[in-house]
Parts: structure tokens; sequence; C-alpha cells
């Protein structure tokens, strides 16, 4: 798309709103490309309608460029030029590649006695038959394939003097080809020596089949390096993926043998001296993160410290009385029912081996915990030929000496069918099991503590990493010819200006200079404050704790602040004390909307009470329509706390929830394209965590409806994880109508004008998945731009927003960082060096760093109708970072990517409170597809009120 016009201003809602445009049928757009720029086609005499959007007015050209998975994603542009230079250090290094070829081979593993392999395999099919629907699959672990292909490696004449790369699952890299015609079959016999087993050594057999992987266009199974050279030295634009892989493998090959690696990144156990518990029989381990990068002119290593939480190793009593904070055993008679649920959901597939038995060990994993105790609970055991039934109890006892906690539960171990139980004392947990489940708050605070680490100190414990990796030893990459530089590459970076921040007195604007990410707004007001008529105040916590004068005290401290800062709010129509035992939240509040007709209900939620605040947020905007802002008690009872920046934060939500606009960019500072109507949207998928029982992932969108951008609608859908094929679901479904909504949204809020141009950043997708977001979501954003109209195919700018990366900067001088880290300043920008060779992506850091080291935010375009440039698209996404409505600093990463997330947020608690946990878990399962149920949607549906307004924030 090409626009040709004179700036302008986009428009505000009026008295009176337009009817958006009647939908059509959607229409796939054109496969043609985009003709070249030119100038506007002289208007025609015919008088468009009232509203309608005139493109020959506008001078737009409603051809969209060739079908999306038909060409290649936008190219870089020449480098920014905006903002001061800046020296800076990244954790990249080089890595030279030699020449020649890898080659690639086919890996698979069956395991003979039982039924595993590294491919899913009906554990009942046999050679030849077709696999039978919904059979259940067994997949060998990457730990144990790794041993059995060292195992092979050793023993195989294939293999004699040379090393192979294996990737854990199905693929296995060689620097000279093998002399296999067709494939080779090996037997591999692994002995585990266990002396104390009754049974004798265990003896596993596998067979391990290597086939040569056919490439496309090659008579073998060579890949050839060559091309990444090619990449770099500009002859070549498309890059070698394959090339990219086996090395990938070759780097981590050795790391994955000598620690224990999760994802990109490889642990190891902590020093007896240096260990940090987290509770709940948790610990951090640190270790570091290792990635194969492409960059400008070179590919290279990324390395950064890391940590995780694992599970302690030790007696499994001890999870117990954590998890369940009991100080002694002893003193209770036994587990209720919620409590061994507690343990399972917490506990359960954790590995553990058993001490019962002298100089054998033999390891299980947790199915679940028994609501039976061991005194109780009875197994059939044949006894001289006779089938008796006796309590495991009991059985220990003959077999192996009394229980000390015969009153505690077991553990009934994997698999169901063998219904084997161990009592909980002769249990202990195995070392190296990672937590995938979500952190308490506090324990999520601890990690903060251990883990954060100033920029000198992070770098330095870089420079230790290097040495652990090893390098310049890796008997693979010796093998391979790869080598890594010592020393991290250096490169220039800019700090963009920060933009003036507009705001209002009595008499007139006023501008505030940001200074290092933030700015001070006293004595000022916001650009539009709201106006609240009749608002509430209402408490639901303790009145022990939080009595009436605390509550008449921060009313009047409330509107004072809020007057102030030009909110006009007059008294409370009401304030009241209620007990949620004796009153449901959803008839307080539905009692007050039909007595007062409230704008406004301020909320005190007792601090311990989470549901509290689920209820009150549930019923106000799925059922009421009804705005709230929530206060924790201690914030209004502790005299120290209830003080006035407390209250002048609560105040910039209360006015960007009622509609007011906080601040405001200054007209000409102002990024150009936000000087025509043009919409920015954010959108993110967050999906639930391991422990949540309730499954759908939450897509979110929410789109600008002003030219400030302060004002956004939100749109929001539940969908499936997976597919039917059980695969992860990373796209948002239903973008199209999503999209729809917010386009109709901006219209009726802008007097008619439709937006000229579409800036969408996407929050959540990594590089893996580019390929099958473009093609799906952007595709749904032109159908949903020509259903509203036909010829309405605005640009499009689609922008992929990534927070989860390892790569990090330093100042080479530590006088150009700010803040007692001397972090990185806020505005620094890196377009050059340890960016794609072809793609549209560049770093910025956009907030001051408080502690640890600042994390840049990754930027990749993945498609551009719109034409921008290097500094433009820097200059616009820094600018979004100083408008969100919760704080006067500019924050890390755009604001609608924000708002999208805390939108989505919101949802997963509508969704928490309404729906019953043991129905949820059965219908909305993560792991097994279905359609999800009409009472998600339902739960998660906002009051139509409520859509054009920032309630989430």
């Amino acid at each position: 798309m090409t626009r040709k016009g004179g700036p302008g201003r986009q428009g505000h809602p009026g008295q009176q709103q337009p009817q958006a445009p009647q939908q059509q049928q959607p229409r796939a757009p054109p496969p043609q490309q985009r003709p070249p720029r030119q100038d506007p086609p002289p208007q025609t005499q015919e008088k468009p309608k009232e509203h309608a959007f005139d493109p020959e007015k506008l001078g737009l050209e409603f051809k969209y460029k060739a079908a999306i998975d038909q060409k290649p994603l936008p190219k870089k542009p020449t480098v920014g030029q905006l903002g001061r230079k800046i020296q800076l250090i990244s954790n990249c290094f080089p890595l030279e590649v030699p020449g020649g070829n890898v080659y690639h081979y086919d890996i698979e593993i069956i395991s003979k006695g039982r039924s595993m392999t590294t491919k899913p395999v009906p554990k009942e099919q046999k050679e030849g038959e077709v696999k039978p629907k919904d059979t259940k699959y067994r997949c060998m672990s990457t730990k144990r394939n790794r041993e059995v292909i060292n195992v092979m490696l050793n023993v195989n004449d294939n293999f004699r003097g040379r090393l192979a790369a294996y990737d854990g699952r199905k693929n296995l890299y060689t620097r000279t080809p093998l002399n296999i015609s067709g494939q080779l079959k090996c037997q591999v016999v692994m002995e585990d020596e266990n002396p104390g087993d009754p049974r004798g050594p265990r003896r596993d057999v596998f067979e391990v089949v290597i086939k040569p992987v056919q490439k496309k266009d090659s008579i073998d199974c060579s890949i050839s390096l060559e091309p990444l050279h090619a990449l770099f030295e500009g002859r070549i634009s498309e890059v070698p993926q394959e090339a990219i892989m086996a090395l990938e493998t070759v780097l981590r090959h050795g790391p994955c043998i000598r620690y224990y690696p999760v994802g990109r990144s490889f642990f190891y156990p902590p020093d007896p001296q240096h260990v940090h518990p987290l509770g709940g029989g948790k610990e951090i381990w640190f270790g570091y993160h290792q990635s194969l990068r492409l960059g400008q002119w070179k590919p290279m290593v990324n390395l950064d410290i890391t940590a995780t939480t694992f599970y302690e190793k030790g007696p499994l009593l001890k999870y117990v009385k954590q998890i369940l904070g009991i100080q002694d055993l002893n003193n209770i008679s036994g587990l209720k029912d919620f409590e061994t649920k507690k343990l399972t959901k917490e506990l359960k597939n954790m590995r553990i081996e058993t001490i019962h038995m002298r100089n054998y060990r033999r390891k299980y994993r947790i199915l679940r915990f028994t609501n039976e105790p061991a005194n109780r609970l009875r197994f059939p055991l044949t006894q001289n030929g006779t089938e008796v039934q006796i309590t495991v109890a009991d059985y220990f006892a003959q077999q192996y000496g009394c229980l000390a906690y015969p009153h505690l539960p077991c553990i009934q171990a994997n698999p169901e069918t063998k219904k084997v139980y161990l009592p909980i004392e002769v249990c202990e947990m195995i070392e190296g099991q990672h937590c995938k489940k979500k952190l308490e708050e506090k324990q999520n605070a601890e990690m903060i503590k251990f883990t954060a680490r100033p920029p000198k100190h992070r770098f330095d414990e870089i420079k230790d990493i290097l040495k652990r990796a090893e390098f310049d030893r890796d008997a693979y990459l010796r093998e391979f010819g790869l080598k890594v530089a010592s020393r991290p590459l250096a490169l220039e970076g800019r700090v963009i200006e920060a933009p003036n921040v507009m705001y209002r007195t009595d008499k007139s604007e006023v501008l505030v200079k940001p200074r290092d990410g933030s700015w001070d707004m006293r004595e000022k007001q916001y650009y539009r404050g709201a106006e609240i008529n009749t608002w509430v105040l209402l408490s639901f916590a303790n009145p022990r704790f939080c009595r009436e004068d605390s509550l008449g005290r921060f009313a009047k401290l409330l509107r004072s602040i809020a007057s102030e800062q030009g909110i006009r709010m007059r008294e409370p129509a009401k304030i009241d004390i209620i007990d949620p035992r004796r009153r449901s939240v959803h008839k307080v509040l539905n009692e007050v909307q039909e007595r007062y007709s409230a704008d406004l209900a301020v909320v005190v939620v007792p601090a311990n009470q989470k549901q509290v605040y689920g209820e009150v947020k549930q019923a106000a905007e799925t059922i009421l329509g009804l705005v709230t802002q929530c206060i924790k008690e201690e914030n209004v009872s502790n005299p120290k706390k209830c003080s006035p920046p407390l209250v002048s934060n609560l105040c910039q939500k209360i006015n960007a929830k009622m509609g007011g606009v906080n601040n405001s960019l200054t007209p000409g500072e102002k990024p150009s394209i936000l000087r025509r109507p043009v919409i920015i949207i954010g959108a993110d998928v967050t999906h639930p965590s391991p422990s949540q029982d309730i499954k759908p992932s939450l897509a979110a969108a929410v789109g600008s409806l002003d030219s400030h951008p302060s004002r956004y609608a939100v749109t929001i859908r539940a969908q499936t994880n997976v597919d039917e094929k059980k695969q992860a679901i990373e796209i948002i479904q239903d973008l199209k109508s999503m999209v729809m909504d917010l386009l109709n949204a901006f219209f009726r809020n802008t007097n008619g004008k439709k937006p000229e141009k579409i800036i969408f950043y996407r929050d959540g997708v990594s590089e893996g998945q580019f390929k099958k977001v473009r093609e799906h979501e952007i595709k749904c954003i032109r159908e949903a731009c020509m259903s509203l109209q036909q010829d309405y195919q605005p640009g499009i700018t689609f922008i992929v927003v990534q927070k989860r990366h390892h790569t990090r900067f330093m100042p080479v001088d530590d006088r150009q960082g700010c803040g007692k880290m001397r972090n990185i300043p806020p505005g620094t920008t890196v377009d050059k060096t340890v960016v794609h060779p072809l793609n549209f992506d560049f770093f910025l850091c956009s907030h001051y760093g408080l502690q640890g080291t600042s994390r840049p935010c990754h930027y990749t375009v993945i498609e551009d109708d719109n034409d921008f440039t290097a500094d433009d698209l820097q200059k616009l996404t820094y600018y979004l970072c100083h408008t969100y409505v919760r704080c006067t600093k500019s924050i890390s990463c755009p604001a609608p990517v924000m708002y999208a997330h805390l939108a989505a947020f919101r949802a997963r608690q509508h969704l928490l409170s309404q729906m019953d946990e043991s129905s949820s878990s059965s219908d909305c399962s993560s792991t097994v597809y279905q359609p999800l149920p009409e009472a998600v949607m339902k739960a998660i549906k906002v009051v139509d009120g409520l859509k054009n307004t920032m309630y989430f924030v």
C-alpha cells in the first residue's frame, strides 16, 4: 500500500457515532505484486458517502503484495542513524566454521525388552501392521538415548576413529561419510550393575537402526557448509537451515553428556556450600545458556548465565512436611484427602528410588498418593500357595522391619496396572529433576534475589562459563572443525532520545522530559482527566483491621489526589464494610449498581484471600459491566502505606479505566505515521502453567482508539492448546474476527474514520514459528479488512516482539551506563553486528534497569507493506514504551503489547473464578484435543459496555 497526502490529526469520538460498514464475505487477497510508488489518481466527481473510506482521496492502492507463503521476510533496510553513539560489549562469541560437508543420518532405537523407541510406536503393534487408533505411545528419554548411542559408537566398527554428534532423538551427524548402503542395524547391550538386586544385573537390549537421510538435489546424505559462507558473503539470500541444525547439534553434544540439559541451557548441581533452597523441596541450580545465532557478518555462539528450579535430592518425607507445612509427622493421625491430592498435584511423575533394600535402589515414578494410610491399604499376596490380603505396613514389617510412619499414605508407582505401593518413608527423590511448575510469589522473590547480577558481574561470570564450556578442548568441535572465539563481540549502538511527555495544568499544556526512563508529574494534571459522578467504596476486608475511620481517611485522600491530577470526583455515594461469607460479592456489586448507578466501585480486598479479588473482577466485568479498582487492605489500613505516591499510582489506573487520557506525545515529536489515522494493535497468547487445572490458551488483542495513542479497545478468545495431532497451537486461531472487532471499535470512536495503516505488535512468537504465524495471522488481518469493505486494504506492518532471549549488552565505558547497576541507558538500540544477516530486526532497551542486567527486547519485522525505515520504526517503538498508563516510566516493551498481556491475564482470572476445577480439568485438557466447552467461552466474555474501556489495567 502506498499513501500520499499531507499531515493530519486522527479524529476523536464525537457526540454521534456512525454505524460500522456492513460486513461482506471475506475473499483472499489477490496474489499479485504491489506496484511501485506513484502519484495518487485524480479525484472523481462522485461525492463519497458520509464517513465512507475514500481510497482515491487518500491515495491508497488496494493491491496487497503476493501471498505470504510466496515471498521471504522483509529485507533489512539501511541501519538507523537516530541517537548518540555508544560502544557496547555483547555476550555473543564469533564461531569459525570450516568448508566441506557434514553427513546426516536418521536414528531409531528400539528397546527389545520394553517396547520402547525413539519413534512413537504402539506397544502392541507388530511389523507390517497398521497403527490402531487411540494407541498410547511410550518414548525413550533423550538421556537414555544418548547412553545407548554412546555405547554403540564405542563398539561399532563403522564409527572406529571418528566421532558423531547426536541430538538425543532422531538425528546423528558425522564429519565423514559412513560405509552404509541402505541401512545399518546394530544391537546394543547395556547392563545396570545392581549387586543388591535379587534378580541380578538388569540387562537391556536395544536395536539401533541407522539410515542415511537423503537430501534434496543430492545423491547422498551430505549437508554442505558452503551455503553458510555464501550467505554472509551476500551470494545467496536463503538461510541454510539444515547446516544450522547440524552445527547446533555438534555444539550441544558435549554439554548434553556432561551436564543436565533443559531447553537450550545446561545446569549442574550446586556445591554443598552454595545451596539456595526455595522451600517446598525446591532449590536453585545455576547453569549457562548456549545457542547458535546468525550475526550480520558471521555465525555466533550466544552464551549467558541462567538459573532455574530443580527438586532437591533427599527423603520424600521432607517434601511432605514442606509442601503441607507440617512440623512433626508424629503429631498427626494421618493425612486428609485434600492433602493427598495436593501432594499428587505437586509430585506426580517425579522419579524416586527406594532405600529399604541394602545395596540396591530401585527407581520408580510417582503416579499418585493413596488416600488410605499404609496400615489400612491392602493388596493381594500369595503365601504358601494361598492368596491373602495384607496391609502395606504389615508386609514391610515382615520383610524389612516396622515402619516409623504407618499412619501416612503410600505412593502408587507407575504403571498403574502393576499396583505397586511404597511407603513414603522408604522413598527418596532422585537428583536432577527440573521443576516446571509455577513458583509461588515468595519463591519468585527469592529467585530474583539470588540470580540478579549487575552487568559487570554477569559478564565476568560469562567469562567463567566460557571456561566451563571447554570449547577449546571439546573433541566434537575439533572433529567438525569448529572454533569459538575467546572474546565476545564488541559493537556500536545508539541511544535514541526520549520523547517529551505532554500533560496539562489549569491554564495550558506542559511538557515533561524523561530522565533515565522516568519523569515526575507532580503539580501537573492528566492530559484529559475523567469525570466520575457516582462512585462507592466497598471493603471486603476484616473490619478489625480495616475500620470505617481508615476507609474515610482513604476516601478523602483519594479525592484530594484525584482533584490535583485533574479527575473530577465527587464524594462517595456509599462507604460500606461487607463480610463476604454472609453476602456474595456478586450480590453486593449488583445492589450497588442498581441503587446508585455507580460509575466506579473502589474495592478493598483482603491480602490473603485472592479469590475475593477474582470474584470482584469476574462479577463486575463479565456480568454487571461495572468498572472496579481494587486495593489491598494493608494499603488502606496502614497510614504509612496509605500515602500520596500510592494513591497517585491508583489514580493513573482509575483515570485510564474511566476514559481519561493520562498523557500524550507532543505533535511536533510524534512519529509521522501517528499524524494520520492509524491503528496500533498489540496481541499475545498466554498458555496455562503445568500446575493450572484450567487448560485453554487465551488470545488477547488490543487496538488503539485515539491519536495519542492512549485509549485501547480489547478483544479476547479462548483456544485449545493442541490440535487433533496433539501438536501445540501457537497461532491466534480466531484473529480475523478479533481484528474486525478492533477495526469496528476504531471506526465508532473516531467519527467514522478507518485506519490507513495497521501496525501490529505480536508477542510470544519464537523464530521457529515465524513462518506459520506469518502465513496464518497476516492472512487473517487482510481478510478482516476486506470483510468490512472489499476494497479496504490498509498497509500492514507486523512486528514480532521477543523478550525471552539471552542477548545482553554492557557499556564499554562504565560512565556511559546508568543507575547503580551501570546498565545500558533507556533508548539503547542495536541494529548491526549481532542482528540477522537478512531480516529486518533490531534490539531496543527502552527501560531503566533497576536490578540485574537489562534485557533489551528483540523486534523482527515479518511483514511491512508500509516500507518503514529503521529510524522510523525504532522511534515509533521506543515512543510507544512511554505511553503506558500505569506508571510515569518507559517500560520494556510497547504499551499495546503489555496491555494485551494484562487483558489475557485478566481473562484467565475470570476463567479461574467461574469454572469448577474438577469439571474444567476434564473438559479442557491440554493433552487431548477437544473443542472448548461453551462455558469457557462464556466465562471470558466481557460485558459489551466495557470492551472499549481499559478495565484490565
